[in-house]
């Protein structure tokens, strides 16, 4: 009978409780806006309500936090979080389908919930409708998707012993490995191995090169491609597997580069080592401590501070460790002889600043407590840097040396304690700043008035300073009308700005060039209010077709969100026609307008989309048989009969665009996308546009 009571009991608890949170969920009205505060740990539920195949597009404005919207079905199942890379200003926008009917909940909660802050967000449904065609076999058939993406990864793999270059063949087989990663991780693995396999073989070759052709061009640049191809490999699998980056480290020696500096390469290493001991710290924290004092022992790699902050986050014993044994070797240095000692004397030293405010930036956070280097060896570090810095005597004002380099990274660093710096060094603050003035030599007449027109602006001081410069002389008047319009369009108040170059800037080529861009950011302003119309009629004001396409491509990126799907189509068509009217680009700004256009077409009318898409295949098609045709009379777009895709030639790019918006429209319309890649002629272009195809349907489910 107890046991009875409490499960009755338990039952109507539960049933309580459930009833408490569906009575806090907020209903959405259409066109209203709701504006609340919220903080960490707050989450902030909403529900709309749709008809079975109803689409709902709401808009989230962020103000002054970075939030996240989840959106959950009736039956519970997760629809999508929604986050743009804005920060915390700008919108969130959210669509989606209501394919079952029923009550949709939104919720709305701060991305960082440990970060202590709380801003405000405004949350508006703008439109409720019957869901298109396109939009409701869009959210039916995601998954069907993406297996139609990881199967097109069998055509990847078929195709990528038909390309020669061993750059484009790796590039593709890391991308393919990164894709599999968390679906097969077999499968994966065994494209890092052949990517690894086929770094080392490129590696090998280049090493028994003829050494008459060492200083060849062709030599250079497949040494850069290989460099970058072993960065990427390191980089991708330290996150994934550090033992296997560290083996595949050791394991590759790369072959020398003419003109460089063979240091360089030790330096690069070592950073890389640190950057895969970084990544270990959480499984190992005295494994990453003993590689990065391994690495002290060697040198002075620069970002040995990161690995402090890092150490720092759950161990902090071992981070002061680190600090304090970087720090006494540094105090035993000589500074000025060795630039990377200075470098890391002036990252560790940002420790030591920090301390006199109690707290430290770690990661872009204000973290309250006491650092990590006691503050007699703050002390000792901060003595060591200001001794050797104020010692520095130049044999000429501007000659250059090491020497006056680091000196000079020593000084300003001192000089951005500010006045703790006198609480390390008696009366320091006032010796640095001397310091720091004859260094640099005595300021001219121009310097001293530009550097008061800019304090005074900073300070506020805008009314007086358009009769401070009517004052100035004859040779200086004008530049100082350039900087007051520049500094007055930073702040927003371009129309005063344009005035200003107008009346005041006699070179016509300077005042149209600034007139042009103050245009340009005027529109900006007005786009990121959404007032598409009065950009448009700004846009077909603009000079030169160029100048158009320019403008258009930021434009179509913003149309769609956040707006009615028939204004989003209207305006999208007023974008294509103030492009030129031909089906394929006059140049590559508008090749890359249309792209941009397709790709926010696609997002409501996929036949519209690929309507601009296909007539550029055509085209990429034919400059590359060009560029063939142009090989060695011009720029170089080919390398091993091959179109070379990171040499950022503009065939190059053209292609890396188009495979791009391919990618983008395949997750609409997947069967007309690969119909549309596979008349790509060259078999590089075709796999580029592969992968993409691949990356963007495998991610449209997560």
């Amino acid at each position: 009978m107890h046991r009875l009571r409490a499960l009755l009991a338990a039952s109507f608890l539960l049933c309580f409780v459930t009833t408490i949170a569906t009575a806090q969920d907020q209903a959405l009205q259409l066109g209203t806006p709701v504006e609340r505060r919220i903080a960490a740990h707050e989450t902030h539920n909403y529900v709309v309500t749709l008809t079975e195949n109803q689409f709902a597009q709401l808009v989230v404005e962020q103000r002054g936090i970075d939030v996240v919207i989840h959106v959950t079905s009736p039956e519970g199942k997760n629809l999508g979080d929604f986050d743009s890379p804005n920060g915390d200003s700008g919108s969130e926008n959210v669509s989606f389908v209501g394919i079952t009917p029923g009550s949709y909940r939104i919720s709305v909660a701060p991305l960082d919930q440990g970060e202590p802050v709380t801003g405000k967000y405004e949350i508006k449904l703008v439109e409720v409708r019957e869901a298109t065609e396109q939009e409701i076999t869009r959210g039916k058939n995601l998954e069907i998707v993406k297996a139609k993406g990881l199967a097109l990864l069998n055509e990847v793999e078929e195709l990528i012993p038909e390309i020669h270059s061993p750059q484009t063949r790796i590039k593709a087989q890391l991308q393919a490995a990164q894709m599999l990663w968390d679906i097969d991780e077999k499968r994966s693995a065994r494209y890092f191995s052949d990517a690894m396999n086929g770094a080392k073989e490129f590696i090998a070759n280049l090493a028994n090169v003829d050494p008459a052709t060492l200083g060849s061009q062709d030599y250079s640049r497949d040494v850069s491609a290989v460099t970058q191809i072993r960065y990427e490999i390191i980089s991708t699998l330290s996150g994934r597997d550090p033992e296997a980056a560290l083996n595949f480290l050791h394991a590759t020696k790369l072959p020398p580069l003419p003109y460089a500096n063979p240091n360089e390469r030790i330096d690069q290493d070592r950073s890389l080592e640190l950057t895969i001991a970084n990544q270990i710290i959480t499984k190992d924290p005295k494994r990453t401590l003993d590689m990065a004092r391994q690495l002290l022992k060697k040198g002075y790699p620069t970002n040995l501070v990161f690995t402090v902050r890092n150490l720092e986050q759950a161990h902090p014993d071992l981070a002061a460790d680190l600090a304090n044994e970087i720090a006494t070797k540094l105090i035993g240095e000589k500074l000025l002889q060795a630039r990377d000692a200075a470098n890391l004397t002036v990252n560790l030293l940002s420790l030591c600043n920090l301390r006199q405010t109690k707290s430290r930036q770690g990661f872009g956070e204000s973290v309250p407590g006491e650092p990590v280097m006691s503050e007699a060896t703050c002390r000792e570090l901060t003595q060591k840097a200001y001794q050797e810095a104020m010692a520095f005597k130049s044999p000429s004002l501007n000659s250059y040396s090491p020497e006056r380099d680091a000196a000079a990274m020593l000084l300003m660093t001192l000089h951005s304690f500010g006045q703790n710096l006198d609480k390390l060094v008696d009366n320091g603050s006032t010796a640095v700043q001397k310091k720091v003035a004859d260094l640099n030599g005595p300021t001219t007449p121009y310097q001293a008035a530009m550097q008061q027109l800019q304090t005074k602006f900073d300070s506020g001081q805008q009314d007086g300073l358009f009769e401070s410069i009517q004052k100035m002389p004859d040779e200086m008047r004008e530049q100082a009308y350039i900087q007051f319009a520049n500094m007055l369009a930073g702040k927003g108040d371009i129309a005063r700005a344009k005035q200003i170059v107008t009346d005041n800037v006699a070179n016509p080529y300077q005042k149209g060039q600034m007139l042009a861009n103050f245009q340009q950011q005027e529109m900006q302003q007005v786009l990121q209010r959404g007032k598409f119309d009065e950009v448009l009629k700004g846009v077909a004001s603009l000079r030169t077709p160029r100048e158009r396409a320019n403008v258009l491509s930021q434009v179509a990126r913003q149309i769609g969100p956040g707006q009615k799907r028939a204004v989003a189509l209207n305006f999208l068509e007023q974008a294509r026609s103030l492009l030129a009217p031909g089906m394929q680009a006059q140049d590559q700004d508008q090749m890359n307008a249309l792209l941009e256009l397709s790709r926010a077409f696609s997002r409501y009318d996929a036949k519209r989309a690929f309507e601009i898409v296909d007539p550029l295949i055509d085209q990429l098609n034919e400059l590359c048989a060009a560029a063939r045709t142009l090989e060695g009379f011009g720029p170089e777009y080919y390398n091993d009969e091959e179109l070379d895709l990171q040499n950022g030639s503009n065939v190059a790019n053209a292609a890396i665009q188009i495979s791009n918006a391919l990618g983008t429209l395949a997750t609409t319309n997947f069967d007309r996308a690969k119909q549309t890649t596979d008349r790509l002629r060259l078999p590089e272009v075709r796999l580029h546009a592969y992968l993409e195809i691949a990356q963007q349907t495998i991610q449209a489910t997560r």
